[in-house]
């Protein structure tokens, strides 16, 4: 099998992204845009030494569960991976990519929930960090084709193409900034020269608000009071940064934040918890199925009678906060000291100081000593996608907490970590949830007891 060869194939499962697997003489074919039960004539893209990847040319046999994708750029663009899945398949996918990731991980079944749908499926984003490039000689920010850093551009406000995950005034917010850089003559970033101003432009939007962060590679943004008076006039209430970021890297932030315009944290509210959130903090992607999420934490830990909790990568201790409406203590442990001051603030705007105890360190260390001190506790867990650091996981082996609950954006490093606490724990329950409808990822939320 070569690159550029055409054939025709039959999809006969689900690969780990969403994409549509096919066997030709022995070897696995991914086919992204396609649907079990289909036929599809494609064209090889890639070939590796026991697989490849092909585009699809022509679909010959569609599947029942195959929609319309209201989007003209969803395959070109990397925001979208099951667009064109009806939205209940949708949800079937994801149960199941959480399923095999376990069982496969752990050799053992699992009795996995139906995975939680999303009340939105559009519109749902409350944060975007859109790079700014050229294409064809224009200013475009859009997202990133799959695997590339080639920039597929959002159509404008009104025409059809606009990205539809995003919420509402964002769109309107980008097209601004775009006009505004033209205007002034800015120029965007050329990441393989290292040069050109503008990186990205970060938007996030809390009850309303809005939190706009221009990343620059540089130290100042040119005429930055005619931005504000450009964003004025779309009637929206807003704050304007810039993060500084002349370093070579992927990531987007530098390491500061700048207010320009605004307040330095906006203040929203979840399940009655208010929060101070800026554009470096990190905040689940859908409001709706967030609190839907921590709602269901707190009922865990409300049936559990247990009254100690402890919030293992507790940030800036907005679930600290959640948890302590149904916990006597909270033990919130957390490494970065700006988070546990900024935790601080919070818990003293939600009346909470006498319930909520910081502790700054490292969750490997401060684990175990809690733990020790405690009859009976329950630990959450909400790492980033990596999963759990081995020392947590071996620190928790050995303190023996008797709940964990696992909030996890990423199954298979949910796996390997559940894989290592069956050594003395079992699950009780294993729920998905669809942060992110039309897209390859799901939110997991596991619940294990201490044998």
């Amino acid at each position: 099998m070569q690159v550029g060869d055409i054939l025709t194939v039959d999809i006969t499962s689900v690969g780990m992204d969403g994409e549509g697997v096919a066997k030709v003489d022995g070897v696995v074919v991914f086919v992204s845009g396609t649907l079990v039960g289909e036929t599809a004539k494609v064209q090889i893209t890639q070939v590796k030494k026991s697989f490849c990847f092909a585009k699809v040319i022509k679909i010959l046999i569609a599947s029942s569960d195959r929609a319309e994708p209201p989007c003209k750029i969803c395959f070109k663009c990397g925001g979208c991976e099951m667009l064109h899945i009806n939205y209940s398949k949708q949800l079937d996918i994801k149960r199941l990519h959480v399923k095999n990731c376990l069982e496969r991980e752990c050799k053992r079944e699992f009795s996995i929930d139906m995975t939680v749908a999303s009340p939105h499926q559009i519109g749902y984003r409350n944060k975007i960090q859109v790079p700014i490039s050229y294409q064809d000689g224009k200013l475009v920010g859009g997202y990133f084709v799959s695997n590339s850093h080639k920039v597929v551009p959002f159509c404008r406000q009104g025409e059809s193409g606009r990205c539809l995950l995003n919420s509402d005034g964002m769109q309107a917010i980008l097209d601004a900034f775009l006009d505004y850089m033209k205007e002034e003559g800015l120029t965007a970033y050329d990441e393989a020269r290292h040069i050109g101003l503008v990186r990205h432009l970060v938007i996030r939007k809390v009850d309303g608000k809005y939190a706009i962060c221009v990343v620059l590679n540089g130290n100042g943004l040119p005429k930055s009071n005619r931005l504000i008076s450009i964003l004025n006039t779309l009637g929206i209430e807003f704050s304007l940064y810039i993060s500084p970021n002349t370093r070579r890297t992927n990531v987007i932030l530098g390491e500061k934040v700048v207010t320009l315009y605004g307040d330095d944290a906006l203040q929203g509210k979840a399940l009655g918890v208010k929060y101070l959130v800026s554009p470096q903090s990190f905040m689940q992607i859908n409001d709706d199925v967030r609190d839907m999420i921590y709602s269901r934490v707190g009922e865990i830990i409300k049936d559990s009678g247990i009254s100690n909790v402890i919030d293992a990568y507790s940030g800036i201790g907005i679930m600290s906060n959640i948890f302590a409406k149904y916990a006597d203590k909270v033990y919130a442990i957390e490494i970065v000291p700006q988070a546990i001051a900024n935790s601080k603030v919070l818990a003293e705007l939600n009346g909470n100081a006498d319930r909520i105890i910081n502790i700054c360190g490292d969750c490997a260390q401060e684990l175990p000593k809690v733990v020790s001190r405690l009859d009976k506790s329950i630990v959450v867990l909400d790492p980033p996608r990596k999963g759990c650091d081995g020392a947590v996981l071996k620190a928790l082996l050995s303190a023996m907490p008797n709940q964990i609950i696992y909030v996890s954006c990423n199954p298979a490093t949910l796996a390997r970590d559940v894989n290592i606490l069956l050594e003395k724990y079992e699950p009780v329950s294993i729920t998905p949830y669809d942060m992110f409808p039309n897209t390859k990822h799901v939110e997991t939320l596991a619940c294990l007891k201490l044998r």
